[in-house]
């Protein structure tokens, strides 16, 4: 047992140290923490994809409030899309057809066609990203934020910046996307690069612009220790069992984004 506890210290010791630069290295040590460095401090980080779309309607205000209200430390993932009036909406797909089954493209549509629509699970409609995450969400709980199309990034950091900023939120992207990182990071906003064990041969020129970068739960051991190398914190994907689970934290991830939220997640205490 003193051998798993020393292992598993070891394992989260990348995390505090990073913590800790990241809070010493804008000021005196006496500086307060913000939301989202403190809530790094926990191991494991949790992270509700999409909402917890393997227990609710994705990216819809349903799920998001379920998932709030599952545990008051659960990080919200929001993707979104811009539409062509300038709506952000939360959607991972560029078009409407796989959750709403019918089929716009979002960049595309007004926001009032997309309004109209309802989910082929649930009924629910499309959430936006103002009144349905940030305006509820957005200076209470901690969000990664992905701009799936990484364009119009500065439009959508400036609304970022009109809420809580780079005290809560993490900016989410794709390991080969440029824009996004570069100017969230420009702007004092931590960065989380996501790779599948495929993308690993190009990891090292391009783990750069990430803060934090994550992997795919079933990767290569070997995948994950090239990660823990870098000091960084790392995020295992995409978490649907207790088994998932178990298996990314035995290769030392520190987060997990978590699909299934109501069996992988513990509940909050009161």
């Amino acid at each position: 047992m003193r051998r798993y506890r020393r292992i598993a210290v070891l394992a989260f010791l990348p995390l505090f140290v990073w913590v800790a630069a990241a809070c010493s290295s804008s000021g005196p040590r006496t500086h307060a923490l913000t939301p989202l460095q403190k809530w790094m401090a926990h191991t494991p980080m949790y992270i509700a994809h999409r909402g917890g779309d393997a227990d609710w309607p994705e990216g819809t205000a349903y799920a998001y409030a379920r998932a709030a209200a599952w545990n008051s430390n659960l990080a919200l993932e929001v993707p979104v899309w811009r539409t062509s009036d300038g709506v952000w909406v939360v959607s991972e797909d560029a078009t409407t057809s796989r959750v709403f089954g019918q089929n716009y493209t979002i960049r595309d549509t007004p926001w009032a066609t997309l309004a109209g629509l309802r989910g082929l699970h649930g009924g629910q409609p499309m959430a936006r990203l103002v009144n349905d995450v940030l305006d509820v969400y957005g200076r209470s709980r901690i969000l990664f934020i992905d701009d799936k199309s990484d364009t119009n990034v500065a439009e959508l950091l400036d609304l970022l910046d009109s809420f809580a900023g780079p005290s809560r939120y993490v900016v989410k992207s794709f390991c080969r996307s440029v824009n996004a990182p570069k100017l969230a990071r420009a702007r004092g906003y931590l960065t989380w690069g996501y790779y599948f064990a495929k993308d690993m041969s190009i990891f090292e020129s391009t783990q750069s612009r990430f803060d934090m970068v994550g992997l795919n739960y079933m990767a290569p051991s070997a995948n994950f220790t090239t990660m823990h190398d870098t000091g960084k914190p790392v995020v295992a994907h995409i978490i649907s069992t207790t088994d998932a689970a178990r298996t990314a934290l035995a290769n030392g991830v520190q987060g997990l984004m978590v699909s299934a939220v109501e069996q992988v997640v513990p509940p909050q205490s009161h």
